[in-house]
């Protein structure tokens, strides 16, 4: 395959029934004034409650424009966006039989704020067939495939109507190729969701309180003034007293059994739980420099 040649695009008024948006550049004023007009693959997950980072909430306050959602400009979004297109390239001279093209953004023929913006689609040269490939990268490896991806993926085979989905990731330097297969059971929690979604944007509902850092930052940007006033909580307050107790006691009994494990591991590094035949480990002892150890709770298998 040779690299300096630029991958070509597939852009059609319309594909399958979805009908072409326009054609932007990722993180352009135009993408993001497009973005604004619909659901797109990377808010699905959010909506989900699949996304570690950010919250239904928070995304439903940035889209009404009552916080700001200020670009993305970090490494990990640099690096990625500088590597999307040579690991697209370097998954086609792998798989010689898919055609791989860049795309733009396609809206849903029956549900118009259901959006799609693929890193590209790719087509088997043999049958005929189109897949959605989406690149990411990563820095730590992959024990399983992110939920928040494989329903991106998910979402834009609906909105495109294809049935095959492909994840392509470095993940941890460990190359990763993770198929997403059409789910119509998840398909339809999706569609819902994001049905719900869209008649909160539409009628300024909030989307409840789900407990996650990120819709109590959003809730402390809504109401960024003090003016001298009281407020009667009534039966909220008495919630607020008692979950604050039962925090204090958790955070008790937590540190007990952190200094217990501790105890139990001495000097080693690794705590290791077996259950049912599998072992995995649960905890680490990590310092800085020559400074005292702490303990890392590890709950992700």
């Amino acid at each position: 395959m040779n690299n300096s040649k630029e991958i070509p695009q597939h852009a059609p008024e319309e594909f399958n029934g979805a009908k072409l948006l326009g054609i932007h550049e990722t993180g352009t004023t135009e993408w993001h004034a497009m973005r604004e007009t619909g659901i797109g693959g990377s808010e699905i997950g959010t909506i989900m409650g699949l996304n570690p980072w950010e919250s239904a909430f928070a995304l439903w306050a940035k889209k009404t424009g009552q916080i700001p959602n200020p670009p993305v400009d970090n490494w990990s979004v640099r690096f990625g966006k500088a590597f999307e297109e040579p690991i697209l390239r370097m998954w086609q001279e792998q798989n010689p039989r898919w055609e791989v093209f860049t795309t733009g953004t396609y809206q849903h023929k029956d549900l118009p704020y259901m959006h799609a913006n693929p890193d590209a689609l790719a087509r088997d040269t043999e049958t005929g067939d189109w897949m959605i490939v989406e690149i990411k990268t990563a820095r730590s490896p992959w024990t399983t495939t992110p939920p928040a991806y494989e329903a991106q993926v998910l979402h834009y085979m609906d909105v495109m109507q294809i049935n095959y989905g492909m994840i392509v990731a470095v993940a941890g330097w460990t190359w990763e190729e993770r198929p997403v297969d059409w789910d119509p059971w998840q398909l339809d929690a999706q569609r819902e969701a994001a049905k719900r979604f869209w008649e909160h944007l539409q009628n300024q509902i909030k989307p409840g309180w789900d407990g996650s850092k990120a819709t109590y930052e959003a809730e402390r940007q809504l109401h960024p003034d003090i003016e001298d006033q009281e407020v009667e909580l009534g039966d909220l307050g008495l919630q607020l007293l008692d979950a604050q107790e039962q925090h204090e006691e958790a955070e008790k009994h937590l540190l007990a059994i952190k200094a217990e494990v501790l105890d139990t591991m001495g000097s080693a590094k690794h705590g290791l739980v077996t259950l049912d035949g599998e072992t995995r480990r649960v905890a680490a002892r990590q310092a800085r420099g020559q400074g005292t150890p702490w303990l890392v709770i590890k709950r992700d298998k």
